[in-house]
Order: structure tokens, then sequence, then C-alpha cells
């Protein structure tokens, strides 16, 4: 992807999905790959509950193991680790996002993650040849920069899904622990020995007061 000449997004998208249109209907995340001897040898060695076993396990994520590996490096891009604090990842903020969404009833947003995941990676593909995961930080980030450069196309399904990771991923880190206490160094619900005021007041609230108390003494009057 080019960083000197601007990305027209609704114009390239239509190269992007044009391509991409024999495999746009299944999923690009991977699947793993498993022999029919491999399936035959665990049929016979799995007892038979193991169908509703894997029934319940399937049912407490909303992302696949694919989808969730790809949330987590979309809001790591978003919120990085640095030397101040942890990053999206170590907030667990996919793990915020899975619950959400196996939570909620709303469909439409989780149509919304299918598909925008999805179309991640069909982009991902289309400007650097590899699936959002395996692509490097800089490419990563100029992806996401093209969503971010075209927001107001509300009407592009992959801007709308952008505009809600983004969302979501704030929400998901400022409300952990490393984004509380690390991040911004809250440090609320604490018993104070004495309340520690402002001695730094700001200039207009200074002239605001030695007003007010001259116009106090002038009057003869007490607030």
């Amino acid at each position: 992807m080019s960083t000197n000449n601007p990305i027209d997004l609704r114009q390239d998208r239509r190269q992007w999905l044009k391509t991409s249109a024999s495999i746009l209907g299944g999923s690009l995340l991977p699947v793993p790959v498993v022999s029919e001897e491999t399936l035959q040898t665990e049929a016979k060695a799995a007892p038979a509950t193991t169908s509703k076993v894997a029934e319940t396990k399937s049912s407490v994520h909303f992302f696949t193991p694919a989808q969730y590996a790809l949330v987590e490096e979309l809001s790591e891009t978003i919120i990085p680790a640095d030397d101040h604090s942890g990053g999206a990842k170590a907030a667990k903020v996919a793990d915020y996002i899975d619950q959400v969404l196996r939570e909620g009833f709303d469909e439409n947003q989780k149509a919304l993650w299918r598909d925008g995941l999805h179309l991640i990676d069909v982009m991902s593909l289309h400007y650097h040849g590899k699936s959002f995961v395996n692509a490097a930080a800089e490419d990563r980030i100029s992806l996401l920069t093209v969503l971010s450069n075209h927001l107001e196309m509300t009407d592009l399904l992959e801007v709308r899904f952008f505009i809600e990771l983004k969302r979501i991923t704030v929400i998901g880190y400022y409300t952990s622990k490393i984004g509380i206490q690390d991040e911004l160094q809250y440090k609320g619900n604490r018993v104070l020995q004495e309340y520690v005021g402002c001695d730094d007041p700001s200039p207009a609230t200074s002239q605001f007061r030695s007003e007010y108390v001259r116009k106090r003494d002038e009057s003869g009057s007490r607030p």
C-alpha cells in the first residue's frame, strides 16, 4: 500500500470485492485441517457425551478461535502497549468484546462483527497479500488508517465496523484494571487522612474570588 497516494476506499473496494468474490461467502479466517483417519480415531475414543460438551463450549464464546485472534490484534493496533502501561491485549479487551456480543440481543450488531472481521481480512489480503493477523505491524496500522480516513462513508460496512471496533475497544480498555489504574493512574476508592484541596487556582477563579471579596467588603455584607 502506497503512503504517498491517498486511497479512495469506495473505488478501491470494488476491486478487492471483485477479486475476492469467489471466497466472499466463506471465511478467510484459517480453519484447522483434520484428516479423516483422525476423525475416525477420535470418534471411537470419545465418550457419548462429547457432542454435548462441544456444544456447551461453543455456546460460551461468540468468536471462533481465529476470530478471537483477529480481534486481539485489531484492538492491540488501536491501543498498543507502551512503556507506561499494557495495551488492549494485556487488558483482555477481546474477552470483553466477546462477552458483550455473546450476552447481547442485537443480531444486527453480531452480524456487523462477523461480516466486518471478514472484510478486514479481505482488505488485508488485497493491500498486503496477507491476513491481518499475519501482516506486519506497520501494514496493520496503514490498513486501519485507510478506514479512519473515510469515517464519513458510513454506508460501507467496513467503515461502520471500524467505528464500532474503536468504540467498544476504548470502553473495554478503560474499564479494565490496566486502563483505569495503569493508564489513567486512577487512585479512587481510598480513605484520605485529610482533604487535599487545589493549591493552584486558575486565573479566572482567582480573579472572580478577588472581585467577589472586594464587592462584599464594600457593601459590608457577609456571604
